[in-house]
């Protein structure tokens, strides 16, 4: 991976670390909440799928795949610090000193009842590949976790721009609240975030909440209540998520929506 790119950490728990060097990349949506622009039909249930979970991150570093060389030369967008704004590509990562923030475009975001969108890290395969996840109704350290019950047979269609230490058949989730990780680039001096309290460092906001949504909530409103991109994002977790923990999947490649290549750019 070209240096200053992002990393994902995802771990036991819920990582979302980030490195500023790495090995190849593998392989990111405008507003989280519900989603305004085209819809799409549910895709059939997956039948022969592979086996899987997905964890949380968001450390506001420089995704992988916004470096060219990671990306075959069509990279995802990097963002400046206010998130919105797009800066050039060799933009350093803020997680490496630069410049270079994850846009706030990667929030998750709700297409229906039982579909949503959005972007991930997951290892082995080219930036911009899409992944539709169908999630067993099971947690992944606690079979019986009532928000991976209460999810079951919901979708979530992904795109890869990022890579991790995570293991080959999970699925980092890009999740605003959802932890830092091993490097933080969203708060602490002139971090993008600032003071904002964002949760534990390893499974963020809903880790703190002991999966609590109400206070999951709470959390997002003080920490984004300015910032509507973020916001929405953060409160799927509580919503259409149903404070899921490390969630159970099965999982295919799949074709991507329009509406998340019009995000990422790839």
């Amino acid at each position: 991976m070209t240096s200053g790119g992002s990393m994902s950490s995802g771990g036991t728990t819920a990582r979302g670390g980030t490195t500023t060097t790495g090995g190849t990349a593998t392989s990111g949506s405008s507003s989280g909440g519900t989603s305004t622009g085209s819809t799409h039909a549910q895709p059939p249930p997956i039948t022969n799928g592979s086996s899987g979970f997905t964890t949380r991150y968001w450390d506001c570093c420089k995704p992988s795949c916004g470096w060219a060389a990671n990306a075959n030369n069509k990279p995802t967008h990097t963002c400046g610090k206010d998130g919105t704004s797009t800066v050039g590509n060799d933009t350093q990562s803020a997680c490496g000193g630069g410049g270079g923030y994850m846009c706030y475009w990667g929030a998750p975001w709700s297409v229906s009842d039982t579909l949503s969108y959005g972007f991930a890290a997951y290892n082995g395969v080219a930036c911009g590949t899409c992944f539709q996840l169908q999630f067993t109704g099971k947690g992944q350290y606690n079979a019986n976790d009532a928000g991976s019950i209460a999810i079951k047979g919901k979708t979530l269609i992904v795109q890869v721009i990022n890579i991790g230490g995570i293991g080959s058949n999970q699925f980092d989730l890009l999740i605003p609240g959802g932890g830092v990780g091993a490097n933080n680039a969203c708060t602490g001096g002139s971090a993008q975030w600032g003071s904002a309290d964002i949760g534990a460092g390893s499974g963020g906001m809903l880790t703190t909440c002991n999966d609590d949504k109400a206070c999951v909530q709470q959390k997002c409103q003080a920490a984004f209540g300015n910032m509507p991109l973020l916001l929405a994002g953060c409160n799927w977790v509580a919503g259409w998520f149903s404070a899921a923990d490390n969630p159970q999947i099965l999982y295919q490649q799949i074709a991507c929506p329009a509406d998340i290549t019009a995000k990422s750019g790839i």
